[in-house]
């Protein structure tokens, strides 16, 4: 069988879940940010359509497919693709959401997050956090492995002021195959000079960085982090959950807790998922999910640096790998995913 997961993950689960929060931030709609929707106006729908994606293989609430502007589909088709030739189960954790899913999940409230320019971004960002790590002290009695992805359009901006904040100097990646980086570091520096947060400066102060310059998936992940003590728990996803990783360091947050992402960010050139979580000090994993052998031309070019990580897809991936599944079945049943996909 190909390698496609370096280094190997030595641990197979008995039990895995894997989980998802889905949230928004008004910092997403900033123009030319995101490309997780093919207009700003429908990053509010985007985490629920992938939700309803992911546990029916229908969208209900959006008008069309989430799709980035240049056409890719949703990186929710791999994680689709995963979760069906594993048989894993999922859940979903909304946090800060809109515009919710017609599938059950779980809501632990609060409101979307705010433009990080102009406002407090995540002002109930310790009531989420405390309400999370009550979800994940449950869910530690149910699994002996969870995955935690995350869906939010704009995500990686905040994780970027977030970084900053906390003294990491990496850039972060972009579902767009060229990443806005100037736009994005403009945004930082505005909403920094907003709340009086020079570079560093927060890493003692964490809660307050992600109240100020986050967004309402981090206190979501970070507190079914601390609720999963004594489980193994893996963030999938890119340098969103490394802004995360960063964010339970300087939370002191204990356990067994490593990243796994794509091969697509981890040699995106414009970012440096590698060098913050190795600052970090914590274990990562990546997978080659090998969509350049799609059939369908939109899916190829996430192997050309487009869309690259979201919705937990590296982290389903790997558990896929884990279970036995080749990577050739993976791409045949994403396509197959995608091809059948009910649209409203």
């Amino acid at each position: 069988m190909t390698k496609w997961i370096y280094p190997d993950f030595e641990f197979k689960p008995e039990r895995p879940l894997f989980l998802c929060v889905i949230s928004n931030t008004d910092t997403g709609k900033i123009p030319g940010i995101s490309a997780a929707g093919t207009s700003p106006a429908l990053t509010d729908y985007t985490p629920g359509a992938d939700a309803e994606l992911v546990e029916t293989n229908r969208i209900i609430t959006m008008p069309e497919l989430p799709e980035a502007p240049g056409g890719s589909p949703t990186p929710a088709i791999v994680t689709k693709a995963a979760l069906n030739l594993t048989g894993i189960p999922s859940m979903f954790v909304a946090s800060g959401l809109r515009k919710k899913p017609a599938v059950p999940y779980v809501e632990l409230g609060g409101s979307a997050g705010s433009d990080i320019r102009l406002q407090s971004a995540v002002p109930e960002a310790r009531a989420l956090y405390e309400k999370a790590s009550l979800l994940g002290k449950k869910l530690a009695r149910l699994s002996d492995c969870v995955f935690i992805g995350e869906s939010i359009a704009g995500g990686t901006t905040t994780a970027m002021a977030v970084l900053r904040a906390l003294g990491y100097n990496g850039n972060v990646s972009s579902s767009f195959c060229s990443n806005p980086l100037d736009l994005k570091i403009r945004v930082v520096e505005e909403a920094m000079r907003r709340a009086g947060a020079e570079a560093g400066k927060l890493r003692k102060d964490p809660l307050r960085a992600m109240a100020e310059l986050g967004d309402p998936m981090m206190p979501a992940a970070l507190g079914l982090l601390r609720g999963l003590k004594g489980t193994k728990v893996v963030l999938a996803g890119g340098t969103q959950m490394a802004a995360v990783l960063a964010l339970a360091e300087a939370l002191e947050i204990e356990g067994d807790i490593s990243i796994a992402t794509t091969k697509y960010i981890v040699e995106d050139k414009s970012a440096h998922f590698r060098e913050i979580v190795e600052e970090i000090g914590r274990p990562y994993y990546y997978v080659d999910p090998g969509l350049e052998m799609s059939r369908i031309p939109p899916v190829q070019i996430y192997a050309q640096g487009y869309v690259k990580e979201g919705v937990g897809m590296g982290g389903a991936s790997l558990l896929a790998g884990l279970f036995g599944v080749p990577r050739e079945k993976l791409v045949e049943e994403t396509d197959r995913v995608l091809m059948t996909v009910e649209l409203p």
